[in-house]
């Protein structure tokens, strides 16, 4: 059973820097509630939920508290709204590397990408190496890491890494918080399309942001050249497939077909005017086929000549 971590930061308007316990907490960190326990599951079921005889929960802990009860005392943290992220292991000058990458990408995603920001607090957790990334993982989630490099947590609203084989999984788990804020329900092939596209970030300038050509590709050249995976490939089945059917064994082959529908796209600069389309229009637009069709000029199926020869030539 998945327990939940009760990260507790008010949302800072810039990075601060949070040094190692003992200290006072930042005056941009606020405590939240703790979470509501049932009281009928409760080890004094008269009680309120905080266990306390007048039904007040007590107040809660600060956030640096938590995350030094963590990942240790002397553990260097530093925010960039809305995330707070954390070093085991790391020095503070190490750490604001990563920063300003969250902080460079972050600039770009809000410049006429998302409009709605989250407003809740994300902790990410940033390992060194596989080792203490697994550890952590069967210590607090008691399982295997979901992923070999990196996963969010959406309902305890944490990012987990494995920093080890770089840190493009970072500019890409940011991103799930920012559509799950600014697209509510959207379809997982659109926030895990966008969210691949940025595992190998482009950032030009100041409020730019694109994505080169990564891993994923082959996969996706294998199917397209294959007699048996070539429909299976197509543009067109991105839309419309269930959240179940992307995470299906063919897993592998929907991420790399969401992610460079997305870099198709973003070379036409038509990306986020498609996505913007789809989030206002989703209630009567479920699948984005006519989201897409109105900002492409052609319905996804029309379209899968040209994209399928575009992946090929990448």
């Amino acid at each position: 059973m998945r327990t939940a971590l009760p990260l507790l930061l008010a949302v800072a308007a810039c990075t601060t820097v949070v040094a190692p316990r003992p200290g006072t907490p930042p005056a941009d960190i606020t405590p939240l509630p703790l979470p509501t326990v049932d009281p009928s599951r409760s080890p004094c079921p008269a009680c309120g939920a905080g266990g306390q005889g007048d039904g007040v929960s007590p107040p809660a802990p600060d956030p640096v508290t938590i995350i030094h009860d963590e990942l240790g005392p002397s553990v260097p943290i530093v925010t960039e709204s809305p995330f707070l992220l954390a070093g085991p292991g790391w020095t503070l000058a190490s750490l604001h590397t990563v920063t300003d990458l969250v902080h460079r990408a972050l600039d770009a995603l809000y410049t006429g990408r998302f409009t709605t920001h989250p407003t809740r607090p994300v902790a990410v957790y940033l390992f060194s190496s596989k080792a203490p990334y697994e550890q952590f993982c069967q210590s607090r989630f008691h399982e295997e890491c979901m992923s070999p490099f990196g996963f969010y947590r959406p309902d305890v609203r944490t990012i987990v890494m494995n920093a080890g084989p770089g840190i493009g999984t970072l500019t890409h788990e940011i991103v799930h918080p920012l559509v799950e804020a600014d697209f509510p329900g959207a379809p997982s092939w659109i926030d895990e399309g966008i969210a691949s596209l940025f595992e190998a970030p482009v950032l030009p300038r100041a409020g730019e942001i694109h994505g080169a050509k990564n891993w994923r590709l082959p996969r996706l050249l294998a199917a397209i050249g294959s007699p048996k995976k070539h429909e299976a490939a197509r543009l067109d089945a991105l839309f419309g497939m269930s959240d179940a059917t992307f995470r299906d064994d063919d897993e592998t082959l929907h991420y790399a077909m969401a992610r460079y529908a997305c870099q198709w796209l973003d070379q036409r600069g038509k990306l986020w005017a498609f996505y913007q389309a789809w989030r206002d229009g989703k209630a009567a637009d479920p699948t984005g086929e006519r989201a897409f069709a109105s900002v492409m000029g052609q319905t996804p199926a029309e379209a899968n000549e040209a994209w399928q020869t575009w992946v090929m030539r990448q």
